[in-house]
């Protein structure tokens, strides 16, 4: 008790100084060395039905990551458009000592379009990613948030769904050690509505490469995209989806000197039916994203935009990884996808990346971004100094693209 409550004191003190830590470019939302004395890790980061941005991030007691001891989330709210921020507050406390409720890392987040409901997905327990083995793995859980408008706060359920079992034996047969969900945006689709809500789509780092769960009931249940016989990406790291504009489903995952790309295409988007077509390496072909060194986690973010010379409707991608050298230079890269041409293939998807924007200079690693309602992205990373600061910074897509699309 007496360590929660000592917590809780330094992080309101954290709280103050994180505020006066905003500049007219960004704002630290999380601040490592702060009173706390802990680190702060990984960001993800949504914009809500009803406008507000919502961000979180692991603070690390054990200073390491899920499985190593008391790992918590944190979350952070703005009501508009990222200009002040709410106190920080505690989603998912771990305890600390052994169990499936030791910590809690590695947010995955995603806000329902069409009502005021949020969905998490983490890790959770005591034991490390690679030290996972069958029948005592790293643990995947989820939780919701609903918003009430009295208060004007959102609550969250304190007591995850464990998907462990349902992930681990329904769906991967047992096949594999150890998983973990890309962590910051789950992607919701636009087109596929089987129930009550759209479709959502998570994607799996495992010892046995990547795969894609979907979930038609707004991440209480869970199913495999594709077969358990064959991994989209089996040399992939941390993935993330997206959705084509044509419904199919992109992964994007993490790999030294670029992304791994693949793509699934629907014979049935109902029952999802379909397959997944071949991997593409970014780095091997024309025009591809290639960064320099250790790759880290990112973001995949599809935008309908406005060309603003010829002011034609389009879409434009955008990818953001460090650039590198290893881990800084973290840089937002774009694609216009004028027709379906330019994804109809994992290869089309991957080649001539003509832009890109570096959003930072310094050491830099994990990011991730959400649309806002004011048309701009909240871009949400990790910088230096230290191990990290997790930073908040808006941007528009002019300054993006150098003025070239807006967003429609």
């Amino acid at each position: 008790m007496k360590l929660r409550i000592n917590l809780l004191s330094a992080m309101f003190a954290a709280s103050l100084l994180t505020m006066s830590l905003q500049t007219s470019a960004q704002t630290v939302l999380f601040h490592t060395g702060d009173f706390t004395g802990y680190p702060y890790r990984i960001p993800a980061i949504c914009t809500a039905r009803n406008g507000d941005l919502i961000a979180l991030s692991d603070i690390r007691p054990c200073g390491n990551d899920i499985g190593y001891g008391r790992v918590d989330i944190l979350m952070r709210t703005s009501s508009d458009n990222g200009a002040t921020w709410s106190y920080p507050s505690t989603v998912l406390a771990g305890t600390g000592e052994p169990g499936n409720d030791c910590g809690y890392g590695d947010a995955c987040l995603v806000a329902d379009s069409e009502r005021d409901e949020l969905l998490l997905v983490c890790c959770a327990g005591d034991v490390p990613y690679w030290s996972s083995k069958i029948g005592h793995t790293q643990r995947i859980v989820a939780t919701h948030a609903t918003y009430d408008a009295r208060t004007r706060r959102w609550f969250w359920n304190k007591n995850p769904i464990d998907l462990t079992d349902q992930v681990f034996e329904g769906l991967l047969q047992n096949r594999i050690n150890g998983l973990f969900m890309g962590s910051g945006r789950i992607c919701q689709s636009r087109k596929v509505k089987v129930g009550k809500y759209y479709r959502v789509y998570g994607a799996l780092c495992t010892h046995g490469g990547n795969y894609v769960i979907y979930s038609d009931d707004f991440g209480r249940n869970w199913h495999l995209l594709g077969t358990v016989d064959e991994s989209p990406a089996p040399k992939g790291d941390e993935p993330k989806c997206e959705e084509l504009p044509d419904g199919s489903v992109l992964l994007s995952s993490r790999k030294n000197n670029g992304r791994y790309f693949n793509i699934f295409n629907y014979t049935d988007s109902r029952t999802a039916s379909g397959s997944w077509q071949e991997v593409v390496a970014s780095d091997e072909v024309e025009g591809g994203i290639k960064n320099q060194g250790r790759a880290t986690d990112g973001e995949i973010l599809l935008l309908k935009v406005r060309e603003n010379t010829t002011r034609r409707s389009t879409v434009l991608a955008l990818q953001s990884i460090p650039a590198g050298p290893n881990r800084s230079n973290v840089t937002i890269y774009w694609k216009e996808l004028t027709s379906p041409a330019d994804y109809d293939t994992p290869r089309h998807f991957a080649e001539h990346w003509p832009g890109a924007y570096q959003v930072t200079q310094k050491g830099s690693a994990y990011s991730t971004m959400t649309l806002q309602r004011d048309k701009r992205i909240g871009f949400y990373y990790e910088e230096e100094p230290q191990y990290y600061q997790m930073v908040y910074l808006p941007l528009t897509l002019e300054t993006i693209t150098d003025g070239k699309y807006s967003v429609e």
